[in-house]
């Protein structure tokens, strides 16, 4: 398979996941999430880097409050020659109790590992590295819901400015 061929296919994967270990399973064993714009993210501590595992547990956070959040890729570019993928993904998200759903449009830049770098993957692809530049106002709005129905808006959603 070229190169171009399981870049797309580890992000289509990536944008539709069947479930949270297939999720995880695309990242290598030393992957590292980042979040973005830099000005929010300094204004954020819970948005600083984690690893696999810290991520695991942001994603737990976050999603337990939720309803649902369906996503859908919008688009997806593939730079085989930087091993980069872009992705503009639209989730639904529902908080549980909420009638209201929250569009959260938002961007991901995925970099790859090298051909034969880790084992599993497409091919021995992985994800090394994602950065994941937040909707603030989707984000924001979703933390006010988990507030006003829980009681809490948790870290997963909190914003600062």
């Amino acid at each position: 398979m070229a190169v171009y061929a399981k870049l797309l296919s580890l992000s289509q994967t990536f944008a539709n996941p069947p479930d949270l270990p297939t999720f995880l399973a695309l990242r290598a064993p030393n992957a590292r999430h980042y979040w973005g714009h830099n000005y929010l993210v300094s204004k954020n501590p819970s948005l600083q880097s984690r690893d696999n595992t810290s991520f695991e547990t942001h994603l737990h956070s976050a999603g337990r409050f939720l309803e649902s959040l369906g996503g859908e890729a919008t688009d997806i570019m593939v730079d085989e020659h930087k091993r980069k993928a872009t992705l503009r993904m639209s989730y639904a998200l529902k908080v549980k109790g909420s009638d209201e759903t929250v569009e959260n449009d938002l961007i991901w830049v995925l970099k790859f590992t090298d051909d034969g770098e880790v084992d599993g993957g497409v091919e021995g692809i992985l994800i090394k590295e994602s950065t994941e530049f937040v909707d603030a106002a989707a984000r924001a709005r979703v933390g006010l819901l988990i507030a006003e129905l829980h009681g809490e808006a948790g870290s997963a959603f909190r914003i600062d400015l």
